[in-house]
């Protein structure tokens, strides 16, 4: 695939065009730039020249005159901002219209979208093996010196979305019931949609270049909404079609598959940090510390959603004294000597902690049975809600697992 990537860090798209309508867009843009120029000194030019020509020290009252009105005058000041507005409305209702007359399905590939805290996924039509290309993450663009070597590579990954030139591709845009507004923005194909929690909005575009394109979020969205970031990658029929007919996870071949990766791909590293104790939004990965007061308040307020065999954790099972000691004790790792309140916690969790094998959460580790729960249904705590992430596979659980447990 002979395309390059864009390596600087500024959104590209803007000084390029890249999509069958943005023509339209561009010549409504100047033709409504011009004509709004026209207007503004039509009125602020004369407004000058007659506050110098008549300022008090050039006129005498007696030479003032009483001018009722001027016919002329004002049947030009009437018709001629009319008919410009008139310009605007046309070149504006016809390139909006352009935008939004949606080419007829059967003509089109439609690919699902989905913007959640802060990535895109995109999900396609099943091919003719009945396989279906999931694809979409956290992206991270390249890190670039002044004269734009790269010092970082990014990763592109799976977290592209991949059409073919020439192609009319309708994008179905949603975000989850709990998570904020977005908007996906592509600047070389003047597109721009906002993306709606528990709504569907549609989207079109025919690219006509082979290439790649930035996608980024238009809407604020939160911590990491200038990362929220994506590419279009314009291909030849061609090789879009053979990549399409197999089951490679994208045209450049398969993606990473270790426990570092897929925390990247998923979005992880955006609220929690991994090898270190900085907390950014949730906890530490991989040094699994939770604080005395999270644990104080699963103590205080249960937990109800993670789907374990021993059912929800009911609120209030200890307080005062032996709640500070077991969370102590839990928020140390289970280091010494465990206090005899840890008695209501040990039939559940076990007397080491470790969740008996699944049927409890583990209170020393992320194992796979915690990570599986937790991105299944969520889990809601003082920190915040963390979203559900169903999609995530049963093999990506299993690679998380390992590499935050040290054994890959």
């Amino acid at each position: 695939m002979s395309v390059e990537m864009n390596t600087n860090n500024v959104l590209e798209g803007f000084t390029s065009s890249a999509a069958t309508f943005a023509a339209d867009i561009d010549q409504a843009l100047w033709i409504n730039l011009v004509l709004s120029i026209v207007l503004f000194l039509s009125v602020v030019a004369p407004m000058l020249y007659f506050a110098v020509k008549y300022r008090a020290s050039n006129v005498k009252d007696e030479n003032i005159e009483n001018i009722t009105h001027h016919t002329g005058l004002e049947i030009t000041w009437t018709v001629v901002p009319t008919l410009m507005l008139a310009v605007f409305f046309w070149y504006g209702y016809t390139s909006m219209k352009t935008l939004r007359t949606m080419p007829d399905a059967s003509d089109a590939i439609t690919v699902k979208v989905e913007g959640s805290k802060w990535k895109w996924r995109y999900e396609y039509p099943a091919n003719a093996n009945g396989y279906v290309h999931k694809l979409g993450g956290a992206f991270t663009k390249p890190v670039v010196d002044e004269n734009g070597k790269i010092i970082e590579k990014g990763t592109m990954g799976k977290s592209a979305l991949y059409v073919p030139v020439g192609t009319n591709i309708i994008l179905e845009m949603t975000a989850p019931l709990d998570d904020v507004l977005h908007s996906f923005f592509v600047p070389a194909f003047r597109m721009k949609e906002d993306v709606v929690p528990g709504r569907i909005t549609k989207q079109w575009f025919k690219a006509d270049k082979v290439g790649e394109f930035d996608v980024e979020c238009a809407e604020y969205c939160g911590t990491d909404h200038s990362y929220m970031y994506s590419r279009i990658v314009v291909l030849p029929k061609a090789e879009y079609e053979a990549w399409f007919n197999s089951n490679d996870d994208t045209p450049k071949g398969n993606y990473a598959k270790s426990g570092d990766a897929v925390l990247q791909l998923h979005g992880c590293k955006s609220c929690h940090a991994v090898t270190t104790d900085k907390q950014l939004i949730g906890p530490a990965l991989k040094t699994r510390t939770l604080t005395k007061e999270q644990v104080l308040d699963v103590i205080k307020n249960g937990q109800a959603k993670l789907g374990y065999d021993m059912g929800a954790m009911p609120a209030g099972l200890v307080t005062g004294t032996d709640a500070q000691e077991i969370s102590a004790y839990v928020s140390g790792g289970l280091k010494g000597t465990a206090p005899v309140s840890f008695a209501a916690c040990s039939s559940c969790h076990g007397e080491d902690g470790k969740g008996q094998g699944g049927m409890a959460p583990s209170l020393v580790s992320y194992d796979a049975t915690l990570l599986r729960n937790v991105l299944k249904h969520g889990k809601k705590g003082m920190i915040g809600t963390m979203p559900a992430f169903p999609y995530v596979s049963e093999d990506e659980v299993s690679a998380i697992a390992e590499y935050l447990n040290g054994t890959k």
